[in-house]
């Protein structure tokens, strides 16, 4: 079998080498690059909780605001990994699309 992979760049390789290691011969070709802008002002006053939908939004949050001590739903493990990385301590995960990740906000 052989796939091609449009991810990002950095997810593509890591997916890359883990089909290469089952024996499936997969092709990198990203439709988009992940650009973060650092000192992008982020108005936290009165915010509760932060929702991501992608690890690539933990990172950019990351990288313009220092505090962690805001609750974290994540859409799914990937992005829930990421926040803990960065150093979110209360961090829940979703089932993986919005749906799930709208259910467990409500919850």
């Amino acid at each position: 079998m052989r796939v091609l992979i449009t991810r990002p760049e950095a997810e593509a390789q890591m997916l890359q080498q883990a089909l290469q290691a089952c024996g499936i011969t997969a092709d990198c070709a990203p439709l988009l690059a992940i650009r973060i802008h650092r000192d992008v002002p982020l108005p936290l006053d009165g915010v509760a909780a932060l929702l991501f939908t992608s690890a690539n939004g933990v990172r950019a949050f990351a990288a313009n605001a220092a505090r962690r001590d805001f609750s974290v739903f994540a859409v799914g493990e990937a992005s829930a990994a990421a926040a803990r990385a960065a150093g979110f301590a209360d961090v829940q995960a979703a089932g993986g699309d919005v749906d799930s990740l709208a259910a467990l906000v409500q919850a």
